[in-house]
């Protein structure tokens, strides 16, 4: 490998680089490059034409030694150049009409520029008329008759003078002309579109349009730039039509792929002096390039034209059999067309219900360009992708391939369709993780797909508020709910493939909700909006890398519409809590509040359905100190007594004192409860403490004023309350009821209810963590739970956390991994906010107010969301499968007596 290869466009080699279509080519033979490994490629690109007649043809060295042999000079301006002439006098021989004068140049964008002064010089008149989507060159003059704005606007293009009709729209041209041809100098038109995604006009367009232009008196320009010298099976395309055009562009093929030569042909009419006199060029009318061109045009006319008869019959061959392929796998490839060996294939596009990966790959104009990394890499096929139009892949091989070669082009592009028709899309890019064997057989995913489901609208019923909200991948199961064929994937590839996706990072919309009924009545609108960033992705790179994709994202829902934008998963916590997207022009929210509020239901529903005594019961938050763990821990005290709150152990110091602080805050959560009468869970305990400490001695009547102080007064000279309860606990020979730790196994063994809610890339309880019987809620995404406690602990309850009925049964396609009419409560939120639509940022920061979750709590009544049923492992968890559950904890309880390593299966218990 080059040491530095990104040294000639740095831009350009990222994008090759991200889809392994950086190779460094040492040798060229033929119709076939030779990498560093020398590994062999056919080549279906040619350089768009340039190279005609594969790499390093004999005849143009030997061409090439005569030219050497003779001595003549290159340069010699303003002499006369004899090989200039003669080519000029050649190409006048077989060009249509009247053509008879020669500009040389040394690029197709030198020649239209060329075009670009004769024709205005000759006519007096300012404007250029080209087409929409076309294609003529990068600089300046050339870049304003492109019809592509993608091309034009950094720069400043198209500078005045150029203006725009439809391709192959003879009435749009004729109106055009008929309005403004006293200040249109030309229409300069492409046969064939190339770079616009080899785009045909309808038969008879080229001679109409030419007519026209004589009709108005305007200067006609064919740009044969691409589809010259034989590229279409004639020798100029326009011969197909015989059109006699004013003005002739070539190139490309011109310089047989060993030289930069191009012409731009003209008539007498449109020769003049201002032109001849002020028009040059320094490295025009050189005789080497000239000599070469002579030797390409000698070539394609040996044999009567034999080449381009050749051309014209594989050019058909190639059409018929990739229109076979279109046919054999329906709906995978929209449209296949061409000329000669120029074919364009375009993809169809995926539909909301497919692969979320698949559907951001394309939207960001990367599916051909991953389809052309597969038939390089896997295939050893060189193709290229468009920018021009970015799901249509191009063939455009040497005029000399072979029938073989197109039959292997033709065997290739046929697997890779029935690869996207079947929704195997893991063999798309496993060469992009290091994997560039051929498929073998391809799966039939078909069946994961799931539609788009959203609510009836009645006649002219519309939305009355919008949202949007921000997906990304936690865990490598969300990847895989989004395209489950790469299911097929190891652990180590799936993150490889996350770590791929961030390489060039811009968010984009994945899925548009059309309509959400509330119980209400009101219907809202919404869109996914992905960010290509994993959970490690996400908490790993530099926020500076991160937040920017994630403000833009942002920037992308206001810009819809949305009324509010939701943050999920790690895009709120890398924003500090949304703090990072306030103030953007659309009110944010996390979804923390109404999250917290279903997981702690689903908690202690749980744990009812376990039969398991929350008075008695221990509890656990693992992750306390974030804003979901924080609020839970605070609630979980009206209930449970006794709590272990579990912080990060790689910040220790930071940690400890967070924990510190939230344990303070549910020692004053439960004493406002206990004012008030509510003596469950901890405030209960506190009630049972203070009570006898009143009736003791001064010191315990001490303890008790200090906790009261902290608590009801906030004295700021009064000991924290936690550690007031530490001190209660000592004085009366107890445990006290909260500790704080930074160890996992310490702080879950003796749970009997446990809400996980880390921000960790990775799994934290094992099934070495749990005791029988144990209620984990895991709201954490990716998940805190490992999949080891699914396979080794059938004895403990393992809930998702966060799942919310809605409504009505709507569905985001695959829906984020959750059944029709379940959604994520951070969703979920979002949603309600928009049915509300007061303007305001909820659920802000670390710090979220219980008042907040118990007005999104009010919301999700008012508008009908509420806690779905129990799920565990992606499904609903019934009451026979808890009931087994109950029944191997109470076995495993008194295994140990028993002296039993394992449990019975639910079979030979029943016997």
């Amino acid at each position: 490998m080059l040491a530095r290869p990104d040294i000639l466009n740095p831009t350009l080699y990222r994008l090759l680089d991200m889809f392994g279509l950086n190779k460094v080519y040492v040798r060229g033979e033929g119709n076939y490059l030779y990498d560093e490994q020398g590994r062999k490629y056919l080549d279906f690109i040619a350089q768009y034409g340039a190279v005609p007649f594969g790499y390093n043809p004999t005849f143009l060295w030997e061409a090439i030694a005569r030219f050497h042999e003779a001595g003549l000079p290159s340069l010699v301006q303003p002499s006369v150049p004899l090989k200039a002439v003669e080519l000029a006098e050649k190409l006048a021989e077989f060009a249509p009409g009247q053509l008879r004068y020669a500009t040389f140049t040394q690029s197709g964008a030198e020649t239209v520029e060329a075009a670009i002064k004769l024709v205005r010089s000759a006519t007096g008149k300012f404007k250029i008329l080209s087409c929409e989507n076309s294609f003529h060159g990068k600089t300046l003059g050339a870049l304003s008759a492109t019809g592509r704005e993608v091309y034009q606007s950094p720069f400043f293009a198209p500078v005045p003078g150029f203006e725009k009709v439809p391709f192959g729209d003879l009435e749009a041209l004729e109106q055009v002309l008929s309005r403004e041809a006293e200040e249109i100098a030309a229409f300069m038109v492409e046969p064939v579109q190339g770079e616009g995604g080899i785009i045909v006009p309808p038969p008879g367009y080229l001679k109409a349009a030419q007519e026209l232009c004589r009709r108005f008196g305007v200067m006609f320009v064919v740009d044969e730039i691409q589809t010259g010298l034989g590229r279409t099976g004639y020798l100029l395309a326009c011969e197909k039509e015989g059109v006699e055009p004013d003005v002739l562009l070539l190139s490309k093929a011109l310089g047989g792929g060993l030289v930069p030569l191009g012409v731009a042909l003209s008539a007498p009419w449109v020769w003049n002096e201002d032109y001849g006199r002020l028009h040059s060029s320094t490295f025009a009318n050189n005789n080497f390039t000239c000599h070469v061109g002579l030797a390409v045009l000698d070539k394609l006319l040996e044999n009567e034209g034999e080449l381009l008869r050749e051309v014209r019959e594989k050019g058909k061959y190639l059409l018929e059999k990739t229109r076979e392929v279109q046919k054999r796998w329906s709906g995978v490839i929209k449209e296949v067309r061409g000329e000669g060996l120029m074919v364009g294939l375009e993809f169809c596009e995926f539909p909301p219900e497919d692969s979320f990966d698949l559907i951001f790959l394309s939207k960001r104009g990367g599916f051909c360009a991953l389809l052309s990394g597969v038939l390089l890499n896997v295939y050893g096929i060189r193709s290229a992708p468009f920018l021009n139009n970015p799901m249509t892949v191009r063939l455009e091989p040497p005029l000399t391939i072979e029938w073989e070669e197109i039959d292997r082009c033709v065997a290739a592009l046929d697997q890779i369709c029935e690869i996207v028709y079947k929704k195997d899309y893991v063999w798309l890019f496993k060469y992009l993780l290091g994997d560039e064997t051929r498929p073998g057989q391809v799966k039939d995913y078909r069946w994961t797909l799931r539609e788009v489901k959203s609510s009836e609208l009645n006649p002219g019923e519309k939305p009355s508020h919008r949202f949007a909200f921000l997906i990304h991948y936690p865990g490598h199961d969300d990847l895989i709910h989004a395209t489950p064929s790469l299911e097929q994937l190891r652990e180590d590839q799936l993150e490889k493939f996350l770590d791929w996706q961030a390489i060039d990072p811009e968010p984009e919309v994945l899925c548009h909700m059309p309509a959400l009924r509330c119980r209400a009545g009101e219907v809202i609108e919404g869109w996914l909006i992905g960010v290509p960033f994993g959970g490690k992705q996400m908490m790993k790179l530099p926020r500076s890398v991160t937040v920017p994709v994630i403000q833009q994202a942002v920037d992308m829902a206001r810009d819809l519409g949305a009324d509010v934008v939701g943050l999920g998963a790690y895009t709120s916590v890398v924003t500090r809590g949304g703090r990072d997207v306030q103030g953007r022009g659309v009110p944010v929210t996390s979804g923390n509040s109404f999250t917290i509020a279903v997981a702690v239901e689903a908690t202690f529903l749980g744990a009812e359905k376990m039969g398991t005594d929350l008075d008695q019961a221990a509890g656990a938050v693992l992750g306390a100190t974030g804003s979901i763990g924080r609020v839970c821990a605070i609630l979980m005290g009206e209930r449970v007594t006794r709590i272990s709150l579990i912080g990060n152990p790689a910040r220790k110091n930071s940690s400890l004192r967070r924990l510190g602080i939230v344990a303070d805050e549910i020692v004053e959560h439960a004493m406002a409860q206990r004012a008030k009468g509510n003596l469950r869970g901890l405030a209960g305990w506190l009630d049972r403490a203070l009570t006898k400490l009143r009736t003791g001695t001064e010191e315990d009547l001490q303890l008790t004023a200090q906790l009261e102080n902290a608590c009801y007064l906030g004295a700021p000279d009064s000991p924290r309350p936690f550690a007031t309860l530490e001190a209660i606990a000592k004085r009366l020979g107890t445990v006290c009821p909260i500790t704080i730790t930074l160890e996992v196994d310490k702080g879950l063994r003796a749970a009997d209810v446990i809400i996980a809610a880390s921000n960790s890339p990775g799994y934290l309880i094992g099934p070495e963590h749990l005791k029988p019987g144990a209620v984990v809620c895991d709201v954490a995404r990716p998940p805190d739970v490992s999949p080891a406690v699914y396979r080794e602990r059938n004895d403990v309850l393992v809930l998702e956390g966060g799942l919310v009925q809605l409504p009505d049964n709507i569905a985001f396609g695959s829906n984020l991994g959750c059944r029709e009419g379940i959604a994520l409560a951070c969703l979920s939120e979002t949603m309600l906010l928009a049915f509300e639509n007061d303007g305001r940022d909820y659920s802000i920061g670390s710090r979220i107010p219980l008042e907040t979750v118990e007005h999104l709590r009010g919301l999700g009544a008012k508008h009908g969301f509420g806690l779905a049923a129990l799920h565990s492992r992606g499904k609903e968890i019934t009451e026979e499968e808890i009931n087994e559950i109950r029944w191997r904890a109470s076995l495993r309880r008194q295994q140990a007596a028993w002296g039993l390593n394992s449990i019975p299966d639910a079979d030979s218990r029943r016997m």
